[in-house]
């Protein structure tokens, strides 16, 4: 689990307000395998793999820090900039 924030934005009324936005990273991991010829965790599925998530925890205004409640369109639109964000800081570095 790591906790990381991002500032985007967030429209309201037609106008364009900065957020800033809370969220978790759950790692995903493999679900427990049966054993093959003896080697552990080599056979089938015992239970299913976990894919990684994004869970939004806090999402504020910048200028006032006063709580803000997003749309279902907005979260999924958020969670994929925090992806973005998750993304770009595992790059390494160009370096000359």
């Amino acid at each position: 689990m790591r906790r990381c924030h991002i500032k985007t934005y967030w429209e309201e009324h037609d106008k364009e307000h900065e957020i800033r936005v809370e969220f978790t990273v759950w790692p995903g991991c493999r679900g427990a395998r049966d054993s093959l010829c003896g080697v552990l965790g080599a056979g089938p599925p015992l239970e299913p793999d976990e894919d990684p998530e994004v869970e939004i925890t806090g999402v504020s205004l910048t200028a006032t820090g006063g709580a803000i409640e997003l749309s279902q369109k907005d979260c999924e639109r958020i969670e994929e900039e925090c992806w973005q964000y998750l993304e770009e800081m595992s790059e390494p570095e160009d370096r000359e």
